[in-house]
Parts: C-alpha cells; structure tokens; sequence
C-alpha cells in the first residue's frame, strides 16, 4: 500500500493525513494501490451486475476524496453490453454534495457499447477540494448496459443510517438525455444496486 502524504504547512493538511492514518489502519487494498484517487468500495466484493433504468440518472457517493485531488477520468465496469444504445445520450460526471454538477464526460456510447473495465476521460479535469462528491451515470438505450457491482439485500441495507439526500446509492430525476446542471437530493430514490465507481 503506497500512502502519499501532504507537506506539512500545507493548507488543509489535517484531511489527508487522517485519510492515510485511516487507511493504514485498515490494512485492506485501497485506492492508490490499483492506479485510482478513490473508489466507493473495493471492487473485488463485485458479485454481481445491474442496468439502470433508460434515462434515468444514477448517483453514487464517493468516500475519501480530499483537498486538491485532480480528477481527470470516472471508472467503472460493464458486465453485460447494452443492447440499441441511443448515441449522442450517454455520459458520466461529478456532482457534489448539494447536486451540483462539477465535471460531465462527452457523450460515452461507444465505451458503454462494450464490456470491461472503463476509463472513461472528463472533458475538463476537476481539482476537488475537500467534501462530498457523487458519481452520476447516465445511459440511454433498449436495454442500458449492466454495470458491475456488490448485491444488497435492499435499498434500506445499502443506505443505512442515510436520508435521500445524503445516500450511497440513489436514482435521479428520469427522462434525461444528458446529465442535468442540477439535482434536488433530497429527491433522490433509494437504489439497492450498488454500483461501483471510481475517480482517476
């Protein structure tokens, strides 16, 4: 495990150090060890794979981001390809944690038309100061592709202890054909698929 710590001086130091500490002391595989800022859970507890709904937007939060992290890239998995996606209607992006979109991909159709592992680039790099910040996926198509994730027994396990607004998993407003400027957390829906995601 590398654990790459701030200059001490350094403003809002105080975050990433106990990030690191927090990590070491967990003393599983974390982020950095696989190339990645930060990732929603270790994605070898992948068991399973869901679509979201056509045209509806999907969030999901992000833990351990600290200040000055420079995203360029969300990644994600596809188990199963989508069938007659809709170009020009798919998109990943960032939010944080007022619903604010903070950085959207282009249109991603042709990676979401295949399987694997994707990386897939944000038009503009994002510097993330300290807070909280959600992953929001969007696919259009007959039948959306099926992103790679843990199984839950319910939306209430997977958001324990969580409101709508603050949630791990939750679906957005649907209908839409790129990701909206805007999301009303506390209208979120509690979503049982656990999707996993990560920031490069």
């Amino acid at each position: 495990m590398t654990i790459t710590l701030p200059v001490i001086g350094a403003p809002s130091w105080g975050s990433p150090l106990n990030l690191a500490v927090s990590q070491i002391a967990h003393g599983g595989f974390v982020p950095t060890d696989q190339g990645l800022l930060a990732w929603n859970y270790d994605p070898a507890q992948c068991s399973s794979s869901a679509a979201p709904t056509s045209g509806q937007l999907r969030l999901i939060r992000l833990p351990g981001l600290v200040s000055n992290q420079l995203i360029t890239a969300v990644r994600l998995h596809i188990a199963v390809a989508p069938v007659t996606p809709t170009a020009g209607q798919n998109f990943v992006g960032l939010y944080d944690g007022n619903g604010t979109r903070v950085a959207v991909s282009a249109d991603c159709t042709t990676a979401f038309t295949t399987t694997g592992e994707k990386s897939i680039p944000l038009t503009s790099a994002y510097n993330a100061s300290l807070g909280t910040y959600y992953v929001g996926i969007l696919a259009n198509a007959a039948t959306p592709p099926s992103f790679s994730l843990c199984a839950s027994m319910s939306a209430a396990t997977a958001n324990i202890g969580l409101t709508a607004a603050t949630c791990r998993f939750g679906n957005g407003p649907a209908g839409q054909t790129t990701l909206p400027a805007t999301v009303t957390m506390g209208s979120l829906v509690l979503s049982l698929n656990c999707t996993w995601v990560g920031v490069s």
